[in-house]
């Protein structure tokens, strides 16, 4: 199916649509301006009296709030995973078949990563997981293995019904999610496509490579 074919905005056919995003507390809107922060300037460059200048809080309010500017970073992209893992769960939860939990899971990643603030995070959790303490850097590296676990599970039942190409599944699920997650790194908010529509056609191109007739 091309985006021709299809209404400009549609979501997946039959799923719920992504949730928006609530109004930010203060800690959330702290975390939403120093991501963007990091991305411009860097970890190491960035200050934490440019965190304070950035988010119009004082150091002693960013004390309150975080422990230190490791903390803070291990907290902007844990907070983007936790994003991530709620809607997986919501989308979930009535899926009629494999393919349609494999699509859904491509779907909520791609367009969630390509929303603004979203994309900061994303960006964060690839250009600076050298940056955290390894307690941190663990606890991400498990919830980044989780995901893959869920696009590998959808695969390997795929396989086992004989819905599968004769393809890898352990190349299958690291390309599936490397089409997504590169996504932050070129999509531009005010191009020519949504990221609704991004996120489908990233999604049709993902179910074409790895299913006979494309799901």
């Amino acid at each position: 199916m091309t985006m021709d074919a299809r209404s400009k905005n549609d979501s997946i056919a039959g799923s719920p649509p992504i949730r928006p995003r609530r109004r930010p507390s203060r800690r959330i809107e702290i975390m939403r301006r120093t991501a963007h922060l990091f991305l411009e300037r860097g970890f190491e460059i960035t200050s934490l009296v440019d965190i304070a200048h950035a988010t119009g809080i004082s150091k002693a309010g960013l004390y309150y709030h975080f422990s230190s500017k490791q903390d803070l970073l291990a907290a902007i992209i844990n907070y983007g995973h936790e994003i991530l893992e709620l809607e997986f769960e919501r989308q979930l939860v009535d899926c009629s078949s494999d393919e349609d939990a494999l699509r859904r899971l491509i779907y909520t990643y791609a367009v969630i990563i390509t929303r603004k603030d979203d994309a900061a995070y994303a960006n964060l959790a690839v250009e600076e997981m050298k940056s955290l303490l390894p307690a941190d850097r663990e606890q991400i590296a498990n919830r980044k293995r989780a995901f893959l676990g869920r696009i590998r599970e959808r695969l390997e039942r795929l396989s086992a019904a004989g819905k599968l190409r004769n393809v890898d599944i352990t190349a299958a699920t690291h390309t599936l999610a490397g089409m997504v997650l590169w996504l932050p790194k070129w999509f531009r908010q005010n191009g020519r496509l949504s990221a609704e529509q991004m996120a489908n056609e990233i999604t049709e191109l993902a179910m074409h490579a790895v299913l006979p007739d494309g799901g």
